[in-house]
């Protein structure tokens, strides 16, 4: 699809330029420089502009707490809240629900389900902010004791 935009637009510089010189030079030389204009400022954006660009990271910094979860029919409502203690801007946080089923107080809990949810939510540096995701049911017919949120990766903007 970018091929066939880029195509297009040659075409469409071609034939003005081309028109432009058939109504004599002085129309020619305008559209001449506005052309150029536009590709010096075209290249300058292609340039510099890797300067927003997000990249994935390990979940360095990330603090993800879990304050509630609630059943309903479409699925699990996880309410918490995230802390970004890094020291770059984070735009989302890929994070891990885990069901759990404790049988016992004194034993270990068992993971019956877990799932990955990608939150997308800008998170600048140093800030925290309430959230509140959706976890599918467990598809097993064991009781979920209680739930975990990890933090998995971080889409974050890298300092330069």
């Amino acid at each position: 699809m970018r091929l066939l935009l880029v195509l297009t637009v040659i075409i469409a510089v071609t034939v003005l330029l081309w028109g432009s010189w058939q109504w004599g030079r002085r129309p020619f030389y305008l559209v001449l420089s506005l052309v150029l204009a536009g590709l010096l400022v075209l290249g300058i954006g292609v340039w510099h502009g890797g300067r927003d660009d997000q990249v994935r990271l390990p979940p360095d910094g990330i603090v993800v707490t879990l304050k509630g979860s609630l059943a309903s029919e479409s699925g699990v409502r996880l309410t918490g809240n995230l802390a970004n203690r890094s020291e770059m801007n984070v735009a989302a946080v890929t994070l891990l629900a885990r069901a759990l089923s404790c049988p016992d107080t004194g034993s270990e809990c068992t993971v019956i389900y877990q799932q990955p949810i990608d939150l997308q939510m800008y998170v600048p540096a140093g800030k925290d902010y309430s959230f509140a995701v959706v976890s599918r049911h467990p598809d097993e017919d064991t009781p979920v004791d209680r739930w975990e949120l990890e933090a998995i990766d971080k889409l974050a903007y890298p300092n330069r």
